[in-house]
């Protein structure tokens, strides 16, 4: 089991949830728990600092979104996430991201891009072994634009594939060369939106979520 010291880096998509529920849940897209494993209630009770009840109705509530299984005499387990876990989310990604993109690039305000370049900023600062970080950095940025979209419906179901996405490959390297790459399209994302150029943003954000797919479809059988 993990040490509770261990480092984590809390994710943008669940920072403003203090819950036992997200302290699982950001355990898990961090790779504390990784797929597989098994979810103790009297160790995970420990671990949070919390009794038996909350521990079980949070992991009752990441069963029901896919992140654990529970099977009869053998508990609860981090969910085994596939190939087709993984196609089905770029598809769903690939449906979601322009739809929410195009109502960004029409209603952003000059805070919203001065806080993108910021976060660019911080990309391109980072050093080849600071993979983890640019995970963070990058779900910041799409959620930074994503996250005030009045269909809260479509921004909960982009949220919950991403999560599953970075709880698939949390325990994987990310190439530096993918990582610069992502950053020169963040870039010219960046450029299409301060023109509020919505097809070309919405081009070079298809192209961005194809590659992921691309990367990160070489780690999962």
């Amino acid at each position: 089991m993990p040490d509770k010291n261990s480092k984590t880096l809390t994710s943008p998509l669940l920072a403003d949830e203090p819950s036992i529920y997200a302290q699982i849940l950001n355990d898990i897209v961090n790779a504390t728990y990784v797929s597989g494993d098994r979810l103790v209630t009297t160790t995970l009770a420990k671990r949070y600092d919390t009794s038996i009840n909350p521990i079980r109705e949070a992991l009752k509530q990441l069963q029901g979104e896919g992140f654990v299984t529970v099977e009869q005499n053998s508990g609860a387990r981090v969910a085994k996430f596939e190939y087709n876990t993984l196609r089905d989310v770029f598809e769903i990604l690939q449906l979601l991201d322009p739809y929410l993109m195009e109502w960004f690039v029409e209603s952003r305000t000059a805070e919203q891009l001065e806080a993108l370049e910021e976060l660019i900023v911080k990309m391109e600062a980072l050093t080849p072994d600071n993979y983890e970080d640019y995970r963070v950095l990058d779900m910041q940025f799409h959620w930074l634009m994503y996250s005030e979209h009045y269909n809260k419906n479509a921004v909960n179901i982009w949220r919950k594939n991403r999560l599953v996405l970075h709880a698939m490959h949390a325990n994987s390297i990310l190439n530096y060369s993918r990582i610069s790459q992502s950053i020169k399209e963040h870039k010219e994302m960046l450029t299409a939106i301060h023109q509020r150029d919505v097809a070309l943003t919405v081009n070079i954000l298809k192209s961005h979520v194809a590659g992921s797919a691309q990367y990160w479809s070489r780690f999962v059988k």
